[in-house]
């Protein structure tokens, strides 16, 4: 009858104003964006791995197992009475990882450097350690490329930190001098189930946009915070002081380094 001949015309009538509706083409619109976001992640996660693979290496440190390590040791005291992992940002070498472990903490080692992230992999204490985790990742405030700059210890993701004086004489006089590296906020990898006791960190000038990758990991826990500061020696990204001084904390000089806790 009437209705059945209407029914088709009535059918396609709600298809297209189903296609019409905002709330739908809102949900379109979400669905395209996390797509996009999902092939931007795989198109970054081939980058990374392709400019790794073209990369020659740069020398790292070799563990030594007389080697000291002050600042590790002054962090764990002044942590004494915190619970939590110890977070190593900068572990060329393991000194500070290999410390902090047989001090019975769970430790997360972050390095930038290939080779010296290869070289930890080496050390069967660290690398079989049940408590020991190391990640070839460098620390930043925000997701991108750079560029690390390569001078024996002293790398720095800052030119100027390896241009002149004694970091200069450290820059390989053959082969690559920089090296292609992805920065990503360690607060975007730290597992959210597990405290932080402790954070060290030592990257030659840009401890301040590691530590404001990590905002959100001492807001929550506190940790105790150690960082290398050689004063006038290093161009820095920004003031580390003043970025934990609204949070309660207060620094005091150790060394080459300062060490931050919360104030009493």
């Amino acid at each position: 009858g009437v209705f059945g001949c209407a029914a088709p015309l009535l059918l396609r009538s709600l298809v297209q104003l189903r296609g019409r509706s905002p709330y739908l083409a809102r949900r379109r619109r979400r669905r395209r964006r996390r797509a996009e976001a999902s092939r931007m992640r795989t198109c970054w996660c081939a980058l990374l791995l392709a400019v790794l693979s073209s990369t020659t290496p740069a020398a790292g440190l070799a563990y030594n197992e007389r080697r000291k390590c002050p600042l590790m040791n002054v962090l764990l005291a002044e942590a004494t009475f915190k619970k939590g992992m110890v977070i190593d940002v900068g572990a060329n070498g393991g000194c500070e990882m290999a410390t902090a472990l047989r001090h019975g903490r769970r430790v997360i080692g972050v390095e930038c450097l290939e080779s010296a992230y290869h070289e930890l992999r080496n050390v069967p204490h660290i690398e079989k350690h049940p408590n020991a985790t190391l990640l070839h990742v460098c620390a930043g405030n925000s997701t991108r490329m750079a560029e690390l700059n390569l001078a024996s210890d002293s790398l720095s993701l800052i030119e100027d930190n390896v241009a002149h004086g004694k970091e200069r004489a450290k820059v390989p006089t053959t082969g690559r001098v920089r090296e292609p590296v992805v920065l990503v906020p360690l607060d975007q990898l730290l597992p959210p189930a597990e405290q932080v006791a402790v954070i060290k960190v030592d990257v030659q000038g840009g401890e301040y946009e590691v530590l404001q990758g990590l905002l959100q990991t001492i807001t929550r826990d506190r940790p105790v915070i150690g960082y290398e500061d050689a004063g006038p020696k290093f161009k820095k990204h920004g003031n580390v002081r003043s970025l934990l001084k609204p949070l309660g904390y207060v620094c005091k000089r150790s060394g080459e380094d300062q060490v931050c806790s919360e104030t009493p």
